[in-house]
């Protein structure tokens, strides 16, 4: 889900020159605004509310009430064939006994992902690049044995730990997603975001952030679909679907969203009809995703707000 412009800076102040990016993503929630009421920004990370936010701002004032529930192109690229590379930073990734099943089942998710039929979900876009595509390819996980930001990280430090990674040189088709050893300090309201930007040398790249959601009860998905998998990676499982979902589909900000600023993920958070199985055979509860056509023909399914758009691909 996007961020919008969290009165990160005064309104004079941004009448007469650009905000900063480089802000921390945690809004203000005593003086934050209806997000149905905010423009987007390009640059700033999309958001995935936990339960109790995503309540609050979304179904209490639900986005583009009366207008068109359709996502439409904003003169961007998309992500024909994704590619995904995970991050794990912080020397707490090493231990066996606290990464538990998350390395290996993050591992699975991102294999299974090409040929799904809920990466198939994604193929009815395209941008100026061309067509989506099932095709995506999992380019491994490194670990990071240095100590993650202790607050939550902003677009440039996820970007830099990305193009760290990486060598400065980040395939320009993939998101590299990063999972810190942490759930940072102060009281967010999310569970994961992602974004995009630039190397030092020019060089782009799509990132996500994910906090080390174990145990916060407003990113667990309540995995009763029989998947074996443990309450830490059920959350982070279902984060990572989302945002992947988004970045395939909007990673530049300039790919479909509709007119409230909610991507394909964002429409259909925290709806679900049944565990989804990937290509490899592995089995996930993951939220289900937005389709126009779904919607257009009525075959969907509905999101929190009654939209019929949404389907689960299993």
């Amino acid at each position: 889900m996007r961020l919008r412009r969290w009165q990160l800076c005064a309104a004079a102040a941004c009448a007469l020159a650009a905000c900063s990016n480089d802000q921390p993503v945690a809004p203000d929630t005593s003086t934050d605004q209806n997000p149905a009421t905010q423009t987007v920004t390009a640059g700033e990370p999309r958001i995935y509310w936990d339960r109790d936010e995503y309540a609050r701002r979304i179904l209490a004032a639900p986005p583009a009430r009366g207008g068109s529930a359709l996502l439409t192109l904003h003169g961007g690229n998309v992500l024909l064939t994704s590619k995904t590379a995970t991050i794990f930073w912080g020397s707490s990734w090493s231990n066996a006994t606290f990464a538990g099943d998350k390395i290996t089942g993050l591992d699975q998710l991102y294999a299974g992902w090409s040929g799904s039929n809920y990466n198939a979900i994604n193929t009815e876009y395209f941008g100026n690049n061309g067509q989506v595509t099932n095709s995506s390819s999992f380019l491994g996980h490194s670990i990071d044995a240095t100590t993650p930001p202790s607050r939550a990280l902003t677009v440039s430090q996820a970007v830099a730990e990305a193009c760290k990674v990486s060598g400065n040189n980040p395939d320009p088709n993939a998101l590299y997603a990063i999972y810190t050893e942490n759930f940072p300090k102060g009281n967010l309201s999310y569970c994961a975001w992602h974004s995009y930007g630039n190397c030092s040398n020019g060089a782009p790249v799509q990132v996500g952030y994910f906090p080390n959601v174990s145990g916060k009860a407003g990113c667990d998905p309540a995995d009763n679909f029989g998947t074996g998998h443990s309450q830490g990676l059920a959350a982070l499982a279902n984060v990572s679907g989302h945002e992947l979902a988004e970045t395939i589909t909007d990673p530049r900000n300039g790919g479909w969203y509709d007119a409230s600023g909610a991507e394909n993920a964002d429409k259909c958070a925290w709806t679900f009809n049944g565990a989804v199985t990937l290509k490899n055979g592995t089995r996930w509860k993951i939220q289900m995703n937005w389709s126009n056509a779904a919607f257009t023909n009525g075959t969907g399914l509905p999101n929190s707000s009654g939209q019929k758009g949404c389907l689960q691909g299993n």
